[in-house]
Formats: C-alpha cells, sequence, structure tokens
C-alpha cells in the first residue's frame, strides 16, 4: 500500500507541479504528517523533490526530472488501451493521431506488458457512441479547445440570447455524442453551455487565470448529481418481461416474479412518459403502481386499437 501511495505521489507532482502538503493529503486521502514521510523517504530514495518556503510555497520535483513507469500490470494495461472512444478523437480532430499515439506507446513496452497490451485491444472495446450515430454538431468545437487551452477568454451568445457576454473557458465534456463547455462567468460562478446552442463565439484577447483547486471532473460529477436531484420526479412500479427489462434504469433491486417477469421500481419525468413507456413495450410491461397511471394506459391503448382498426 505504502509503494502504491508514494508512485502515486510521485505522479501527482509529475503532472501538477507545485503541490501544497494539504493538497497532496487530500488528493491522497490520508494525514498530512503521513505526506511529509512519504516526501522524505522519496528525497531519501534520490527523487528529486524540494520544498518551498513562504507563502505560496510547497513540493516539488525538479523540472526536468521525469519517472520512467514500466511496470504496468494486466489491468492498467487494459484501461489503458481498451477504452477507445473513437468519436470523440474524431470530433476534436485526434483520431489519426490516436493510432500512431497507441502504437507508440505499446512498442515503449516491456515484452511481457506488450502481449497483454496487444491481447486486451484485440478482445475489448468500450463504444460510447449511439446505434444510429446520430449526433449534435459541435458548433465552434475547434474554437472552444484554443480558448481552453490558451486560458482566453470568448465573447458568445447562446441559445435565444442576444446579447454577447465573456466567459473563461476551463474545460470540455464529451458526454455520449454531446459536447458541453464549462466556463467561469465574469461574476465568478461556474456554468455549462451546450455547445450545439452557441450560436455565436469569438476568440479574445484576454487572458484570464484559471481558478486555482478547479477540478474538471469533480465539478461534472457535482453538476450530473444537482441536475438529477431538480429533476421532475414520477416513480412507478412495473411488472416487465425478461426481454423489455433492459429498456428501464432501475432505482432499486429488482425482484423476480413469475417465470419470465421482473418487478422493477423506476423513475420517469411525468405520467405521459411513463405512459408512453408502457405502452412501448407493447405488452411486455404492465402497471403495478401507481393505480391512477392504469387507466391512463387503458384509454390510451383503446383509443390506438380503434385507430388502427380494420374496416
Amino acid at each position: 500500500m505504502r509503494a502504491e501511495r508514494l508512485l502515486r505521489l510521485l505522479l501527482h507532482l509529475q503532472t501538477r507541479g507545485q503541490t501544497t502538503v494539504d493538497q497532496l493529503s487530500q488528493a491522497l486521502d490520508v494525514s498530512p504528517r503521513t505526506i511529509q514521510r512519504d516526501l522524505e523517504v522519496l528525497s531519501l530514495a534520490g527523487v528529486p523533490v524540494y520544498s518551498i518556503r513562504g507563502r505560496g510555497g510547497g513540493w516539488a520535483l525538479l523540472p526536468d526530472y521525469r519517472t520512467r513507469l514500466t511496470g504496468l500490470t494486466p489491468s492498467e494495461v487494459m484501461s489503458v488501451f481498451v477504452g477507445a472512444t473513437a468519436h470523440v478523437l474524431a470530433d476534436l480532430g485526434l483520431d489519426a493521431s490516436s493510432d500512431l499515439a497507441v502504437t507508440k506507446l505499446i512498442a515503449s513496452l516491456p515484452e511481457g506488458t506488450r502481449r497483454e497490451a496487444e491481447y486486451a485491444r484485440q478482445r475489448l472495446l468500450i463504444d460510447h457512441a449511439g446505434w444510429d450515430d446520430r449526433r449534435e454538431i459541435p458548433r465552434r468545437l475547434a474554437l472552444c479547445r484554443e480558448a481552453v487551452w490558451e486560458e482566453r477568454r470568448l465573447n458568445i451568445t447562446y441559445g435565444d440570447g442576444t446579447e454577447p457576454f465573456l466567459i473563461s473557458p476551463l474545460g470540455l465534456v464529451a458526454k455520449t455524442r454531446t459536447w458541453y463547455l464549462v466556463a467561469a462567468r465574469t461574476d465568478g460562478r461556474l456554468r455549462t453551455y451546450r455547445l450545439s446552442r452557441l450560436t455565436s463565439a469569438e476568440l479574445t484577447t484576454d487572458a484570464f487565470t484559471r481558478p486555482p483547486g478547479f477540478d474538471l471532473a469533480a465539478y461534472w460529477a457535482q453538476s450530473q448529481r444537482e441536475f438529477q436531484a431538480s429533476r421532475p420526479s414520477y416513480p412507478i412500479v412495473l411488472k416487465v418481461r425478461d426481454h423489455a427489462v433492459r429498456r428501464f434504469r432501475p432505482t432499486q433491486p429488482m425482484l423476480p416474479a413469475e417465470d419470465g417477469w421482473w418487478i422493477i421500481h423506476t423513475d420517469l419525468e411525468n405520467p405521459h412518459e411513463a405512459q408512453a413507456a408502457v405502452l412501448a413495450q407493447a405488452g411486455a410491461a404492465q402497471v403495478v403502481a401507481p393505480p391512477e397511471l392504469i387507466p391512463m394506459i387503458h384509454e390510451a391503448a383503446t383509443h390506438l386499437a380503434n385507430s388502427h382498426r380494420q374496416a
């Protein structure tokens, strides 16, 4: 465990640069005292870590120091080489360089680990694109990427708005086939903008300072939790056949009913969405609760049958 923590500490310093003991303590989930001891161990082992005194100080590695890590485990190899999200790279214009980069990475691995990497690549693939391959057009993605990389403000109009406003772009997020831009307003508040709703964007010459401690992954996770909590909620209980189970997202563990059926608790936005979801299963889903949904299903099914009755 300590060897793993020392490696994580070393990689953190290598990738994040100068960092305080408190920041390292939070990142590695150990006490500041433990971090101090680990830094001393790294120094005694010949790793060029040094402290910077005074206000704004911390710990850092010598600028030219880079560790070479070749002892990847099979699970680590798999996590690196299996998760290919081709559509994201294509949107960014990086799809051609991706294959070359993977080839170079595999060539740099030791013989045994190289075999693990090739084995994983030939047997597992994670594809986040939908079956119909439809996606929103990510408007001005290249411009937003440039603004994020160079830390320059954008002047945008968004949605139905007509008045442009300034934002400080902090990161890009691809969720399935939809792109989002996370940015700070001039008042410091963080906002998420859907690229397909950008009606104009102009890269300015104004540089900005990235908020200290901003973590894109943490912000996105929190915003997703808040979004889910703010959504309208209409919980229902269904009895569903085996082949239709995957069409619903359970909110509780599923319970077996009679042969070929399951009891599923799920949550939709409103009664009309629930009605449509049940009717779409053509009898493979039956409402258990709430009771007021049952006559809605019956009325809609009767109307549907009558409208398709042969003369």
